[in-house]
């Protein structure tokens, strides 16, 4: 096992905590130990580990305390999270599955079998995440509109139509500042807007601004972006457009909603939303393929969005569709 992982052992036993850690730790980890419920909290917070092994039963907080904790934060939400507990009743085991955890281990058991349940289970959310990254990365790809993610102000993804749409290689615009392409005379304005939204001030934005392109010219363009969840952490995605393009959003914000979605158009954009295509959506609403599509240019119209981009953007703007 590679050492880049780390796994969080919280436990009040320092006899187990000891003989874990040196399991883990001659197997290539990197251990963090905890001896009880706050001080497991505050470490799975600096250190983010790939894994949470923690007791049941702890004095002060409990691991069931712990786990519901560690779930309210978006950068711990998704770390696999393993039980530990003397208690080994077949209703208590349940009880710790059903609550949302990846594993249940009744003590005493072989630290070996600890092992490959880690193992296991970081090797599963790997899978999950690569799924995951595929169907976002699928989704922005084809959006008509540039698309761009964003970590705070900094770019940490584009599409291939943004790329062109300014003319810099994706190499100079990924981990570049986002303001470093934006005239001076707009930097605050887009600044604020962007840092609003990533604090929960707004749940999203839209905004104009002259973006400054690889010939050092300058094209207006307006961007809508929303804060996600996205691997646990907080990501804005935003929809990017030359201003003249924007007539049809712009009557549609005149308008309000157009026309009221029906209960299954909203069914069917919540589908999109999460990145499943036509043919998916038509085997899980036992429709056609054909009817899908037909629900697809219906909400492209009714929205006055062009991709599932800037659908699944006007989605989550307009509360619809939370991600």
């Amino acid at each position: 096992m590679i050492s880049k992982y780390c796994i969080l052992l919280i436990d009040d036993d320092l006899g187990l905590r000891k003989a874990s850690a040196e399991l883990l730790s001659r197997e290539g980890f990197e251990v963090v130990l905890a001896q009880n419920g706050s001080q497991g909290v505050q470490k799975a917070i600096e250190y983010i580990p790939d894994a949470i092994v923690c007791d049941t039963d702890m004095p002060g907080l409990s691991g069931y305390e712990v786990f519901h904790m560690l779930k309210q934060i978006s950068s711990t939400l998704v770390v696999p999270f393993i039980f530990i507990s003397e208690r080994s009743s077949r209703e208590d085991i349940l009880a710790g599955i059903n609550l949302g955890a990846d594993a249940y281990l009744p003590k005493p058991f072989d630290l070996e079998t600890l092992l490959n349940v880690i193992k296991s289970r970081i090797v599963k959310y790997e899978r999950l995440t690569e799924l995951t990254n595929e169907k976002f990365h699928a989704l922005i790809n084809t959006s008509l509109n540039g698309a761009i993610v964003l970590n705070g102000l900094m770019i940490e993804y584009t599409n291939k139509r943004f790329v062109d749409m300014l003319g810099y290689s994706n190499e100079e615009l990924v981990g570049n500042n986002l303001i470093n392409f934006v005239h001076k005379n707009y930097i605050t304005d887009v600044v604020d807007s962007i840092t609003k939204c990533q604090i929960g001030v707004t749940k999203s934005f839209e905004i104009a601004f002259n973006a400054i392109t690889k010939d050092n010219e300058f094209t207006e363009i307006i961007m809508s972006g929303a804060i996600v969840n996205f691997n646990g952490t907080k990501k804005i995605v935003s929809n990017c457009a030359p201003l003249s393009n924007q007539f049809i959003n712009k009557s549609v914000k005149k308008q309000g909603l157009t026309e009221k979605l029906t209960q299954r158009e909203i069914e069917i954009l919540t589908l999109i939303c999460k990145g499943l295509t036509s043919s998916q959506i038509a085997e899980k609403l036992f429709l056609s393929e054909r009817t899908i599509e037909g629900y697809r240019t219906k909400l492209f119209d009714k929205t006055g969005t062009n991709s599932a981009v800037s659908l699944a953007l006007w989605a989550v703007k307009n509360k619809i569709v939370v991600l």
